[in-house]
């Protein structure tokens, strides 16, 4: 009589990350001090950012020193950001690193299909570029565009993350 080996394979068992933190912090949730503390410092350069957002919207973007601030935080807490991203990567064995940076390119590709897209809507819509007025309040959302990048690198993680 044979005896066959019934054990499920990896690939039949699913992913080895478990799918709530990839998808909430885009991270793969093995609770690490270096996991812990990118999102920690994440979170709280993100609070720091709506938080002075609020507050020029309460003061409706005036004076305009204020408006300039916002911008300058805004862009102090991404790099802060980008800054424990990298430190959190630099900790991540192979495969890990290799999932996550095939995420955010995958993520910049999307981002910049996107992008392209919603200008040739644009242009379809308003006959010429040429008649274009510049808005400040577009500019001022211009660093909040990063924050919804997030979601979108998250589900290619997810995504990555199933294969392995």
């Amino acid at each position: 009589m044979k005896s066959e080996n019934r054990e499920p394979t990896l690939a039949a068992q699913g992913s080895l990350w478990s799918t709530r933190p990839i998808l909430l912090w885009g991270t793969f949730g093995t609770k690490s001090p270096a996991e812990r503390r990118y999102i920690g410092r994440s979170c709280l350069a993100a609070a720091v950012v709506v938080i002075w957002a609020l507050l020029a919207f309460a003061l409706h973007f005036r004076p305009r020193p204020l408006t300039i601030s916002i911008e300058v935080a805004a862009g102090v807490a991404i790099t802060y950001v980008a800054f424990e991203g990298r430190r959190y990567l630099r900790q991540l064995d192979e495969l890990a690193r290799h999932m996550q940076l095939e995420a955010m390119a995958w993520t910049y590709l999307t981002g910049f299909v996107l992008a392209t897209w919603v200008a040739v809507l644009a242009l379809l819509f308003n006959h010429s570029i040429m008649h274009w007025r510049f808005r400040e309040a577009l500019f001022l959302a211009s660093p909040f565009l990063y924050f919804l990048l997030v979601p979108v690198c998250a589900g290619w993680l997810y995504y990555l993350s199933r294969r392995y």
